[in-house]
């Protein structure tokens, strides 16, 4: 009787230690998740700002509609406070960005279309980050990706660390 008694507090203890691990698991991945959708939704919601910008008239310090003077765009024109800010180069261009609660946030200008990283600061190994492209003034123009920190050689879309990501309807979405 003993021997039954053990093996059953044995057989217990095996089964609690393994819903705490997949618990554990459930939860990293839970995080991760949403780490990954509120800095998505941060940068779309700047790409909305982008495309305000775009729109506003120049005589208001907009863009007016003119595609050239996306150039000249710069995250302090987006209404992001500069009192804490990051500049970095990176794969050929220059970044201007802020940090917020631990988050920075970066916008750049490629040949084509402003474009926004997202990640936290500092930055280690495995964290997430996200890029925001905006190709055109509509919602549907904006493209998303993810990735991890020196994990990975690609995005979430399959395209190298350094390759923009395609634009998603090149008649619609051009500046």
């Amino acid at each position: 009787m003993g021997q039954q008694q053990l093996l059953l507090l044995v057989l217990g203890i095996v089964i609690v230690g393994l819903a705490v691990v997949v618990g554990i698991q459930a939860f990293n991945e839970n995080q991760t998740k949403s780490q990954i959708d509120n800095y998505t939704a941060t940068g779309v919601g700047m790409a909305g700002e982008i495309i305000a910008w775009y729109q506003k008239p120049t005589a208001q310090g907009g863009g007016g509609g003119v595609a050239a003077n996306l150039g000249s765009l710069t995250i302090d024109k987006l209404g992001y406070d500069l009192t804490a800010s990051e500049t970095t180069v990176w794969s050929g261009f220059q970044f201007t960005g802020t940090v917020k609660n631990g988050t920075i946030r970066y916008l750049g200008t490629s040949t084509t279309h402003p474009f926004l990283h997202i990640h936290q600061m500092p930055r280690v190994t495995g964290m997430m980050r996200v890029e925001v492209h905006a190709f055109g003034p509509r919602p549907e123009c904006i493209v998303t990706r993810t990735n991890r920190f020196n994990v990975g050689t690609a995005w979430s879309d399959g395209k190298s660390e350094n390759a923009p990501p395609d634009n998603p309807d090149a008649a619609r979405c051009s500046w």
